[in-house]
């Protein structure tokens, strides 16, 4: 099996590497490919601002792999780079993309808005989502498409996740339920601890069976069996990590999340790749890139089953 993921490196300075393309045979635990990422950027955000490589959407002909403010179309058997594109008016701080229904639909998470594009990266939708802040998370009311100008720089809601499943657009952002993006209808409930406490979530997905989440505050996986209560699974922190003076670079600060059927796939930092078997509800393997706290997991794929 071959996975892909993409990285962003906190803190990195203007003239760094500041992310990469990885791709990884899961069987062999081998690193078969990398590319670094150093395009130019002002962003003095060390949380990530315009660093780095974030979400991607594998295609039957290409791989498109979004950065910050567009995306990277690449060779799905080469991975060259063919082409890319930069639309910095309705795309910010992108976080997940998705391919549904022939385009490529993106959060352009600081406008709380979610984007939509044809296969040539012509922009043919731009949605603000609208709700309201609550004292410990956030509720998400509607959506209106706006011209992208309009849009808010404001982030309030922090719209990370988008995935699609049986015919239909799911989104979540940092402390929210998971909605239906077409009706705003709730597919699943925000998870939530024994104590009342919430966690940042990224990477919240529906499938048949189950919803998975990516509950980075807890450092753990969210599984809902049910659509009603999470099961939560207690992801190990890398034993070895190089650490830095920094205040936003942590150890098992995990994002970006695939599955293939009892396995579950877990990107966190240092960049790393855990496996997780759901049936003996075990770690099976730990897939290291780097033991540099700064260099986080973003994007995960299953590239080929």
């Amino acid at each position: 099996m071959k996975i892909a993921c993409t990285t962003v490196v906190r803190a990195a300075k203007p003239g760094d590497i500041h992310g990469g393309f990885y791709v990884i045979d899961v069987d062999k635990e081998e690193e078969l490919h990398y590319m670094e990422y150093n395009e130019e950027f002002d962003n003095e955000n060390e949380r990530g601002g315009e660093r780095g490589l974030r979400g991607m959407a594998i295609l039957d002909d290409r791989i498109i792999v979004a950065n910050s403010t567009g995306f990277l179309e690449l060779d799905k058997n080469t991975y060259e780079v063919k082409r890319s594109h930069k639309n910095e008016s309705a795309l910010r701080s992108i976080h997940e993309i998705c391919f549904f229904e022939d385009c490529i639909w993106a959060t352009s998470t600081s406008y709380d808005s979610i984007a939509r594009l044809d296969l040539d990266f012509n922009l043919n939708g731009f949605w603000e989502v609208a709700g309201e802040s609550m004292k410990d998370h956030k509720v998400l009311n509607s959506l209106k498409e706006i011209d992208p100008s309009k849009a808010p720089v404001e982030d309030n809601y922090h719209i990370n996740s988008i995935g699609s499943h049986s015919g239909r657009l799911v989104f979540s952002g940092l402390i929210t339920c998971l909605y239906d993006l077409e009706s705003m209808n709730v597919i699943g409930p925000m998870p939530i601890m024994p104590s009342g406490a919430k966690s940042f979530v990224h990477n919240f997905y529906e499938y048949d069976d189950m919803l998975l989440a990516n509950l980075t505050s807890w450092s753990c996986l969210g599984i809902s069996e049910n659509n009603n209560h999470f099961r939560f699974v207690k992801i190990p922190r890398m034993k070895k990590a190089i650490y830095h003076l920094d205040d936003i670079a942590t150890n098992n600060w995990n994002r970006g999340l695939a599955r293939s059927e009892n396995t579950i796939f877990i990107g966190s930092s240092p960049a790393r790749i855990l496996v997780y078997n759901m049936k003996t509800n075990t770690f099976d393997k730990e897939i290291k890139l780097s033991d540099d706290i700064r260099h986080c997991v973003h994007g995960l794929e299953i590239l080929e089953d």
